[in-house]
């Protein structure tokens, strides 16, 4: 990890943009339990630089709604000792490398955290193409490889994650919408459970760009994750509201 942070900043050099900060909120209802909570939420801040290297740090799937063990406060989940999932913590860097005037690639790292403890090694890549007329295509390709093993001594493969957006940013209003088709390739859980957890995602974003604070709405529909309550798979429909706020 600390090989790849020493890269990315040493290719930064080659960046013009000029710096910025972000803080971002979000509030998500959901239809199932795929996050332990029918309403869970999300705050993430990040600053970038001069550079174009960007740092963030994340914090998501923070239970404020109704769980499995709302009526259970005694319960002892045996999958992961406590009553509800643990928030997931992300400390990220990305490096963008604007190769035209509107193509650019991108490479970064994201280290994913529950209770302090290391969960995921994720590397990504990323690439896009920004029109002149407002729209912009890009994809990232996220590895997922896993630090942690089951109860059973055994640590599952590598999940792979793929992202491709469009967005359409309005000419006569401060609109932007977006697109964007998420693909989950899971590797096998487990030797006693030899199944591959694939799934696709829906997600469709507006979000109103006129100030400095950016509100969105957003709504996800979420393919079939198993999880402990719903070990067939189960398909999340979410509702997103939140905002942005850039200086």
């Amino acid at each position: 990890m600390r090989h790849l942070l020493i890269a990315l900043f040493s290719l930064s050099s080659f960046g013009t943009s000029a710096a910025s900060s972000y803080i971002e909120g979000n509030i998500q209802f959901n239809s199932t339990y795929l996050y332990e909570s029918k309403t869970t939420a999300k705050m993430e801040a990040g600053h970038t630089f001069d550079t174009d290297t960007t740092v963030r740090f994340k914090i998501e799937d923070i239970p404020i709604g109704q769980t499995p063990h709302s009526h259970h406060h005694h319960h002892n989940n045996v999958y992961y000792g406590h009553s509800a999932r643990a928030p997931l913590t992300t400390l990220g860097i990305e490096q963008k490398f604007q190769m035209s005037k509107n193509f650019w690639l991108g490479a970064g790292y994201e280290h994913l955290m529950q209770l302090g403890e290391t969960m995921q090694y994720r590397p990504l890549f990323k690439i896009g193409y920004d029109f002149d007329e407002g729209v912009s295509l890009s994809h990232r390709t996220r590895v997922e490889a896993y630090a942690q093993h089951d109860r059973f001594g055994y640590k599952p493969d590598i999940d792979y994650r793929f992202d491709n957006k469009i967005a359409y940013q309005l000419k006569s209003h401060p609109i932007k919408l977006h697109y964007n088709n998420v693909i989950h390739i899971g590797g096998a859980y487990s030797p006693y459970y030899n199944y591959r957890d694939n799934a696709m995602d829906h997600e469709f974003r507006l979000t109103l760009t006129k100030y400095a604070f950016q509100p969105y709405f957003e709504y996800k529909s979420q393919g079939h994750f198993r999880t402990p309550y719903y070990p067939r798979g189960t398909a999340n429909s979410a509702f997103v509201v939140g905002g942005s706020y850039h200086f």
